[in-house]
């Protein structure tokens, strides 16, 4: 497909609701569709607990974030960056924030163990400059997700910042967002504990070129 990053970003406007609700739906989180959209336009929905409304409310903004680093330029594969869009999805949830953990994690549903809090530095150095040494943007942005998730460099909002750093490399590249559909979810978390128990890319990077396919096939 053609690069276009002005095109990537009205994409990513014009699909903002299903991106949110998507990345909500990621976590679990029991907002529709339609609520997820009135959400955006500023009105509230009822129903809901107070913590979760707050939580849907960072997802936006974590995205409003990350459209505007693309936008003017700001956004970059490094660990401030990172770091700036973690501090917003995961406020209020995680031990710390914007900043990596400083101690040790789990990942339910595997036994696999993510790396010591001191060895995040240079595994983060080491593993972005494994990426960029691939040749396709694309399969460095799918990577940008996976490694975050697996190496667990915050107390929360792994997934999700992964997820939005994958976006911010496509969309400053000119490729459309990616997003896994809620239809899909049963597939990813699947997916993904094979992948963190194995380390092996493959599978979860073809899960996630179809998820991209998918999306920008609806704009071709």
């Amino acid at each position: 497909m053609k690069q276009d990053k002005k095109k990537a970003l009205f994409i990513a406007q014009k699909v903002f609701a299903e991106l949110v609700f998507d990345v909500q739906s990621l976590e679990g989180m029991p907002f529709t569709m339609p609520e997820v959209q009135t959400y955006i336009q500023g009105i509230t929905v009822g129903g809901h607990k107070v913590t979760d409304e707050a939580k849907l409310k960072q997802q936006i903004l974590g995205w409003e974030k990350l459209i505007e680093l693309v936008k003017t330029d700001a956004f970059s594969v490094s660990k401030e960056v990172a770091c700036s869009i973690q501090e917003v999805i995961a406020k209020d949830e995680a031990l710390e924030v914007g900043q990596f953990r400083s101690g040790q994690v789990s990942i339910a549903g595997t036994e696999y163990r993510p790396p010591k809090a001191g060895e995040l530095d240079d595994i983060f150095a080491a593993t972005i400059e494994d990426i960029l040494e691939i040749k396709d943007i694309r399969e460095q942005a799918y990577r940008l997700h996976l490694d975050f998730a697996r190496n667990q460099f915050f107390y929360d909002g792994n997934k999700r910042t992964g997820l939005l750093m994958l976006n911010g490399h496509l969309m400053s590249n000119g490729y459309p967002p990616l997003s896994v559909p809620a239809k899909r979810l049963t597939e990813y978390n699947a997916g993904m504990i094979k992948f963190y128990e194995s380390g092996e890319h493959s599978e979860m990077m073809t899960f996630l070129k179809q998820c991209h396919e998918e999306m920008y096939n609806r704009f071709d």
